[in-house]
Parts: structure tokens; sequence; C-alpha cells
């Protein structure tokens, strides 16, 4: 039987945080978890092996070619050997992106079912949080280390995330939307203050989909929140990496810099929303660390981790 929702992403180097964010979108109803990884030194993909095993999700190792982006590739692996085009629902998250749905009991089928039979797309905005009140990483769990928010109608949350009927009518899949609807038609897209619009045929999807205006920032039916600084040593050892939506030789991959970092370091005031699902999701993330080689290999990502972090101070 085909999957309602499936939540697809690719990454990098993130594995101290793998566990709670599998955990997190289980708890809120994905069917199906698929995640590509690709270059990775500190154990992430070993760990995704281990959750593959155990059926919490989908792995897909992607090997990249010189000059292809990570994330494009990541996803056209995983639509490529796995049929993700008949799912109902497609959506696409980062590793430091966590949905949070603010209607009915919370789950992803709620947020869904706000949708009338005609909507193709579900459009989120971003909460962005701030690396404060923390200073120094150290493990566990990011949700509930991280609740100081950035203002509503900061440019930072004007960044949209989509959750896309029907995927198998696009011919592509980017990192805020799906791209490419083969048939050239409107896409009747809701928003999460509940309103409705179509999208401009002549216009790229990407260019429609991927930031709303700042001032219609809403996060009445859901929002992700987006941990995009955690710690200053974390997001410092981050800046190394490069990015996943641009290829390595794009001098764009310079985007986490200091004056980025200080420019969503300025909290607003405290959000704590995210804390609905906090006993479910640190059961389920017990109950997957009863499985040896995924303890295992989660303790080896942090102790990983913790050395990446020293050799970049020393």
């Amino acid at each position: 039987m085909p999957a309602r929702h499936t939540l697809i992403s690719s990454v990098k180097d993130e594995g101290p945080f793998l566990l709670e964010w599998v955990a997190h979108h289980l708890t809120l109803g994905f069917d199906r978890i698929l995640i590509a990884s690709n270059d990775c030194s500190d154990g992430s993909d070993r760990l995704l092996a281990a959750l593959a095993q155990e059926g919490y999700v989908t792995h897909v190792p992607n090997k990249l070619k010189p000059g292809e982006i990570p994330q494009h590739a990541g996803y056209e692996k995983i639509r490529r050997l796995h049929d993700i085009d008949a799912s109902e629902w497609l959506m696409m998250l980062d590793a430091d992106e966590f949905l949070n749905v603010h209607v009915g009991d919370n789950r992803v089928a709620d947020l869904t079912e706000r949708a009338e039979a005609d909507i193709d797309v579900i459009a989120l905005n971003g909460m962005f949080f701030t690396s404060q009140p923390v200073q120094i990483w150290q493990p566990g769990r990011i949700c509930p280390s991280f609740t100081q928010a950035l203002p509503v109608h900061h440019k930072a949350n004007a960044a949209l995330k989509t959750l896309t009927r029907n995927p198998r009518r696009f011919r592509g899949i980017h990192n805020h939307s799906m791209v490419g609807l083969k048939d050239k038609l409107p896409l009747n897209v809701l928003w999460g203050d509940g309103t409705r619009t179509q999208t401009d045929p002549a216009l790229p999807l990407w260019r429609q989909l991927r930031n709303g205006d700042v001032r219609s920032v809403s996060h009445r039916l859901a929002q992700y929140n987006h941990y995009g600084l955690k710690s200053p040593d974390s997001f410092a050892l981050r800046s190394t990496r490069g990015r996943g939506a641009v290829a390595e030789t794009n001098p764009e991959t310079t985007r986490h810099t200091a004056a980025y970092f200080a420019e969503r370091n300025t909290p607003a005031g405290e959000n704590h929303s995210i804390a609905r699902y906090a006993a479910e999701v640190q059961t389920r993330m017990a109950e997957m660390l009863e499985h040896r080689k995924i303890e295992r290999r989660q303790r080896a990502c942090e102790e990983t981790y913790a050395a990446m972090l020293a050799a970049y101070r020393a």
C-alpha cells in the first residue's frame, strides 16, 4: 500500500542529531523516511545503516560525481531507487528542520486533512531558533535545548518548506519544493495561515515556493522549527563542510559566515510549542537505543563529533 506521507532528506555529518530527527518525524506520523548520505566523516552513514536495518528509515548512500549538488543528487537517487512517487504527500526537510503541527492532534495527517481535494501544495514558513542560551555543544536533544526564537517576521522565517500532493506530476525535487510540473497548469497552494493562492505557470516554481513574503509569515496551521545555528562551536564546524544545496565548487557555498550567525542570533522570546512531542520522542529514542548496533553507532557519532570540534578549536 503506498505511503500517505513520505519524508526525504539528504545529509552529511549530522550524526549526533539524526536519532532525534527520525524519532520526531516518526512521532508525527510519516509512513516512510528516506535519507541519503554523502561524504560522511562522523559516522552518520553507519548510524543510518543501523537505523535502516531495524526498519526505522531507508538509507541511500549517495556517492557524488564531480560538480553534483549533494542534496539534489541524493533526492534523485532516492526517487530512482524507491517508489516515492506513489506517495500521497511528499516533504523534504533538512536534518536541522523539525515539522511542528498546530492543528488537530498535531500530526502530519491533521495538517494534510486541512487541505481540500484540489490543493496541490502546503507551503509552511519556518521558525528560526537562535543559539542562545547554549555556548558549547554537548550530546543531547536539540529541540529542548534551543527555545529562543527570532521575531516571527524576521526574513529567515520567510523561507518555505512544502508538502506536495501526487509527486509523480513533477520532474524534479528541490530542497524547498518540487519543481518542473509536467502539465504547466497553476497549482493550488494552502499557506500556513490557512489561505489559498494559485501559482503562476509562467514563473519557475522554485521562485514561488522557496521564499514567501516576510510580511505574511504565519504559523497558524504549522511551522517547521529551524535550528540553523545550534551552539557557536557547532555552527563554526558546520561552516567548514560546505552546503548541500549547491555544488562544492560553487563560491555560493560560503554562506555560514559570522555575519549570517549574528543576523540570526537575536532572539525575540521563547517558543516551546514543539515540547508537545517531547515525551513520545524520548520514548521512541529510548526504544531505538535498545538496539545495540544503533546505540554503539550513536555513541560513536557523538564521540567523533566531539573530537572534530576539539580539533577545530585547536
